[in-house]
């Protein structure tokens, strides 16, 4: 009994192998394929190694997302800024959907939807805004600080350290066990 294996991908096609199970070539050698136990052996060496390789696929993805989150935490800032420039009497947005449709600042997005929903790269988002100021014959009140916070979805799956960025500009990080961050961590060099 023979069996035939090819393999066809989009960018190179693999040779057929043939394996025989038993017949009349029994005993025989023959060049014409490879052996179920040569297949299965190459398939264990592929396995051993793919198992020594995840887990550093997992650290790296982990590493990005920590590094998106960080650039995340920037952005804010830099939005927070643009809000504060383009509203009259000048304030800080109150929530991150209000940085994400530009409510009372023209209608102009200043974060992605994505970050505006409070979500991105493995990573949950949320601002606070401070204390509220309100200005004789404004209908809103306007805030002068604010507060971000960047932590991950599942701790030491999609990231470890959490983040914390204020109206100061300044990231403070560090490994709290995948808990919201405040200004008590160390800020990043």
């Amino acid at each position: 009994m023979r069996i035939k294996f090819g393999i066809k991908f989009a960018a190179f096609h693999l040779p057929a192998v043939i394996v025989k199970f038993g017949g009349d070539d029994m005993g025989k050698k023959s060049n014409a394929g490879f052996t179920l136990v040569e297949l299965l052996i190459v398939i264990a060496i592929i396995g051993i190694l793919a198992a020594g390789a995840i887990p550093n696929l997992l650290r790296a993805r982990m590493s990005a997302n920590e590094a998106a989150a960080a650039a995340a935490c920037k952005a804010l800032a830099g939005a927070q800024t643009d809000y504060n420039n383009n509203t009259s009497p000048h304030t800080y947005a109150e929530t991150l959907s209000q940085l994400s449709t530009g409510f009372m600042a023209g209608g102009v997005a200043f974060i992605d939807p994505d970050l505006g929903r409070g979500i991105r790269n493995g990573y949950n988002f949320e601002m606070m805004a401070g204390s509220p100021i309100l200005i004789p014959g404004e209908i809103f009140a306007s805030f002068h600080a604010w507060s971000a916070t960047a932590w991950p979805v599942v701790y030491k799956s999609t990231g470890v350290r959490s983040f914390y960025i204020d109206e100061t500009g300044v990231i403070r990080a560090g490994d709290i066990g995948g808990n919201m961050a405040d200004y008590s961590i160390p800020f990043i060099d």
